[in-house]
């Protein structure tokens, strides 16, 4: 089964409990699982002030889910999460064609540093002396 790299951002009413909001997290989880996918890693995030109106709620909870799956589980979450009021917006983004958790631990554990450039390219401005003609 092939599977692909997912993150799924969405948010939560904010008049949720802690166990609540857990509940839903755990039911997402366990759709991706029993299909033959796996959780990379679920970030909860604390109340926040919403930019806009969302359901006429001006405070709300985000979650970030990242994920490998089949492409068939995608329906069956944006289905769960439209039909759960307690999900006020929520987004799908394809990652990768290719899931490899290898790879990924990998990455997390060893972050590649941005690259650097020529000194000349990142300073514009040289000593009048150095400067050749």
């Amino acid at each position: 089964m092939k599977l692909r790299y997912y993150e799924t951002f969405y948010l939560l009413h904010p008049d949720l409990t802690e166990e609540d909001r857990a509940a839903i997290s755990e039911k997402l989880q366990r759709i991706v699982m029993d299909r033959g996918g796996q959780i990379v890693e679920i970030s909860p995030w604390p109340l926040q002030k919403l930019a806009y109106r969302v359901k006429k709620q001006t405070q709300g909870y985000y979650v970030l889910m990242q994920y490998g799956a089949p492409p068939d589980v995608i329906s069956d979450l944006t289905t769960t999460m439209r039909l759960d009021d307690r999900v006020l917006k929520f987004i799908t983004v394809k990652k990768a064609e290719r899931f490899d958790p290898k790879a990924l631990a990998k990455a997390r554990e060893n972050p590649v540093p941005p690259e650097s450039g020529d000194e000349e390219a990142t300073n514009p401005v040289q000593d009048p002396e150095t400067i050749e003609e």
